[in-house]
């Protein structure tokens, strides 16, 4: 008898490392882990639930993309704010979200649709420089490319926009509200 195959089709599993990426990154940008906070890697591990091997992974992908800060014997801990590097990331972030949102196309109806609805509700918010509707607007962009089905460029664009919501806290980050806008009213036209 041949085996059946199943009827619903499960999800793939993530990698561990992913796993507390993802976690390691969520406690940097909601404040969990504060800007210039030493990360010890046994306290991550019991916090966690893990190894320390994918802690490490993770640590070490977080610093590749400006987020946290490592000197060899000496310490480990999340970067400070800097409007500098804000700047810096935002420039790159709106070019990789205005071509996003020109190809926008190529996502679903129903993504399309999600992203429409979002960038209409965050344009009273963007008009009062609010910090959070900012971050919604990037992740909403962020969503909309990781639903256009190329890889790298999802990939690349999340590590960026991981740059820019830490870094828009900052003091001396400029954030350029005007430009959030329009991409609000973009995104809300598609």
């Amino acid at each position: 008898m041949p085996v059946p195959k199943p009827a619903i089709t499960a999800s793939p599993r993530a990698l561990l490392r992913d796993v507390v990426y993802a976690k390691m990154l969520d406690a940097i940008q909601d404040g969990t882990l504060e800007p210039g906070e030493r990360l010890n890697d046994d306290q991550l591990t019991a916090w966690l639930g893990v190894s320390r091997t994918p802690v490490r992974e993770a640590i070490a992908r977080l610093e590749s993309e400006g987020l946290v800060e490592m000197a060899a014997n000496r310490y480990t801990r999340v970067a400070g704010l800097s409007g500098a590097a804000h700047d810096e990331a935002a420039d790159l972030l709106d070019a990789l979200h205005s071509s996003a949102i020109a190809r926008a196309d190529t996502a679903s109806a129903h993504t399309r649709k999600v992203a429409a609805t979002a960038g209409g509700e965050v344009a009273d918010s963007l008009a009062a420089h609010d910090l959070a509707a900012y971050r919604t607007l990037l992740d909403t962009v962020g969503a909309l490319i990781a639903a256009q089905g190329n890889a790298l460029y999802a990939a690349t664009e999340r590590a960026v926009r991981g740059r820019v919501i830490f870094h828009a806290a900052a003091a001396d980050a400029h954030i350029d509200w005007d430009a959030a806008a329009r991409t609000a009213a973009a995104l809300a036209a598609i």
